[in-house]
């Protein structure tokens, strides 16, 4: 089970996901990867693995540290509780964040799996933050249960100690869909160690770890697994108050054969996206950088995920046509993650529902629209990064925001294609035609 808000009913594909900087603070979106893979591959090839994996206690909870493929998310810590018969599980972990200050951001998630009946968007959701500034993501899916499948299916592997405790490890995995799945099993039933990885290009996504300790084993009632405060009553959020028509200059990273438009797409401001830049995304340098003029209702709705998924983009979580709107990453000074704040410190990100884009020639607000978007210029992210510095920038704004310089240099690069003005060249386009 991995960490932000998505799911297997509309079969997302983990090896697929464009690169675009309004992911569910990247944490998130290893639990969707894994649910959508787990969703993917049949049982029989597992099957084929193996006659029958360790033994699992049925209902246990147990402390756990959890740590990321990149570790600028920082290690969470907390509790992990699992109920079999229940079909239900909870993480809960607190974690510092350091990309934008040294001292870290507290960034807390509880991410709960349960076989609802009714409204299966709750079935894998996750919240993020504490309190009235918590906000609930959830996306659309069945429930999926990692460590049953693993049970069934794990082949044993040798013998092992975690924390100076002997256990017996067992893995599985999908060498061509790029899963695996490796733990040490104590002999309670309860793993003392997990490593999961999943085939996602994100260093974030990319590879989950966990470490359990100090497991009880028992009961666990209904409360412990009980939906946030949230997630039952505040999802999703309501848009933002007296919105107005705002301009706005935004960005998007992405493949060259991506179609230029912004139709269930998540974009980032300037300063917004030094959060990937900068760190979380593993950027690649043969990806491209598109600059956006966007037109746009500022009654901002929730942050919408923005996936492909079966052929095309979706979006998941949004409030209706509202443009969607969070700081990066979710933190920040702004209340309930920024959807209304200015977050002049930790930059904004962005969420284009394909209903509230205007048709051509229409108004924002003819039938309820809510955006108009027009690209402006693409350039090569290596450009940006290695040719006009941002890297090395980069390294110097790490943990002291706002990334002032860093955002001058990016800026600088889309503006024009100058090079003494801090310009990248035009990058070359393929031309393809959405049907």
């Amino acid at each position: 089970m991995l960490a932000f808000a998505l799911a297997g009913a509309f079969a997302l594909s983990a090896r697929a996901l464009p690169l675009q900087p309004g992911l569910p603070g990247m944490a998130t979106q290893g639990h969707s990867a894994l649910a959508a893979l787990l969703s993917e591959l049949p049982v029989a090839s597992f099957a084929a693995q193996g006659n029958g994996g360790p033994f699992v206690a049925p209902s246990w909870v147990a402390d756990i540290v959890q740590e990321y493929g990149d570790g600028s998310l920082g290690s969470g810590k907390g509790t992990y509780a699992y109920d079999a018969a229940g079909q239900r599980w909870l993480i809960k972990t607190c974690a510092k964040n350091t990309i934008f200050h040294t001292a870290g951001d507290k960034l807390c998630m509880a991410q709960l799996g349960a076989n609802l009946t009714g409204r299966t968007l709750l079935n894998m959701n996750t919240t993020v933050g504490e309190g009235s500034n918590s906000v609930c993501k959830a996306f659309p899916g069945p429930y999926y249960d990692m460590i049953a499948i693993f049970a069934a299916y794990a082949q044993h592997r040798g013998s092992g100690r975690v924390g100076g405790e002997p256990c017996e490890i067992w893995s599985l995995g999908m060498p061509s869909a790029g899963f695996s799945v490796s733990a040490c099993m104590g002999s309670d039933g309860v793993p003392r160690q997990m490593n999961v990885t999943t085939g996602v290009a994100y260093k974030a996504a990319g590879s989950q770890n966990y470490t359990f300790s100090n497991p009880r084993i028992g009961p666990l009632g209904d409360e412990v697994f009980a939906n946030s405060e949230a997630c039952a009553h505040r999802f999703p959020m309501p848009p933002c108050p007296s919105g107005e028509e705002v301009s706005l200059t935004l960005y998007r990273t992405h493949s060259s054969r991506e179609p230029r438009t912004l139709e269930n797409r998540n974009l980032g401001g300037a300063m917004g996206d030094m959060a990937f830049f900068c760190d979380i995304g593993g950027i690649d340098e043969t990806q491209l950088v598109t600059k956006w003029a966007v037109r746009a209702n500022s009654s901002w709705g929730q942050y919408g995920y923005c996936l492909f998924a079966n052929g095309t983009n979706v979006c998941y979580g949004n409030t209706d046509k509202h443009v969607g709107r969070e700081s990066a990453l979710g933190l920040g000074e702004g209340a309930v993650q920024g959807q209304c704040s200015a977050n002049h410190d930790v930059g904004s990100w962005y969420a284009f529902p394909a209903e509230g884009h205007c048709p051509d020639g229409a108004s924002i607000g003819t039938g309820g629209c809510t955006w108009i978007a027009t690209p402006i210029r693409t350039v090569s992210a290596g450009c940006i990064l290695k040719d006009r510095g941002l890297a090395e920038a980069c390294s110097r704004d790490r943990g002291h925001a706002p990334m002032t310089n860093s955002t001058s240099i990016f800026e600088a690069a889309l503006d024009s294609a100058d090079p003494s003005k801090g310009g990248c060249p035009d990058a070359e386009l393929v031309d393809l035609v959405l049907v």
